[in-house]
């Protein structure tokens, strides 16, 4: 739903990635940065964990919005400055209408019933079992 909430907005969206979430609020040093590229990881985040862990374990329906505000500046030949907040913020504020419309259509697209696969665990990651 967010996908097509996305693309009938009009909305840069991609279907799929990987997140590393670390411990903010900070940025990654070009270390951690120059580590995250190279192992595939797509978008650093600080807020998306447990959120999805626990949506998986309750068998309820969840999908990831993620704005992306900034290139890592470790990720070489794209970044080379440092981030500001100032720029974080200014991304933002730039985005919040286009995300506000993207959320109320994907609400809007909800089905009222709970005939999706994220009842029985087969929309993703499968929940352990003891």
């Amino acid at each position: 739903m967010a996908l097509a909430a996305g693309r009938a907005e009009g909305i840069t969206v991609h279907d799929g990635g990987t997140v590393v979430v670390i411990e903010g609020p900070r940025f990654s040093t070009r270390a951690e940065s120059a580590w995250f590229a190279a192992t595939g990881w797509s978008v650093i985040n600080m807020t998306q964990y447990p959120d999805a862990a626990l949506a998986r374990e309750l068998g309820l329906c969840y999908a990831t919005v993620a704005l992306i505000t900034d290139y890592d500046v470790g990720v070489e030949g794209v970044a080379e400055q440092a981030v500001t907040m100032e720029e974080v913020f200014a991304v933002m504020a730039d985005n919040n209408d286009r995300v506000r419309t993207l959320l109320f259509r994907a609400i809007d697209a909800i089905p009222s019933g709970r005939g999706c696969s994220c009842v029985d665990g087969a929309g993703g990651l499968e929940p352990e079992t003891p």
